[in-house]
């Protein structure tokens, strides 16, 4: 018992080091911000390769250290050609 009383006073305890914020129609892209870098906007392909860039040893689906303000891996629709 002694032991999950440990998990459970660590899990959930790290800060997030990137961070999506929510869901927007009016632009193809979402605002990332990285720990120590701002805010940028990023498409769907452009987010992983940035987090890996930054942080190389990031798993960008480990939800404790990527948090997403709503619709978790979700983005506008856009087409090429769009403005």
């Amino acid at each position: 018992m002694l032991g999950s009383m440990e998990t459970n006073s660590t899990s959930g305890s790290a800060t997030p080091l990137v961070e999506v914020a929510e869901f927007r129609t009016d632009s193809r892209y979402r605002l990332v911000r990285f720990e120590g870098h701002g805010w940028e906007p990023l498409g769907p392909e452009e987010l992983e390769p940035r987090i890996h860039q930054l942080f190389p040893d990031l798993d960008p689906h480990d939800a404790d250290r990527v948090h997403w303000a709503d619709r978790p891996w979700e983005w506008p629709a856009w087409h090429p050609g769009e403005a």
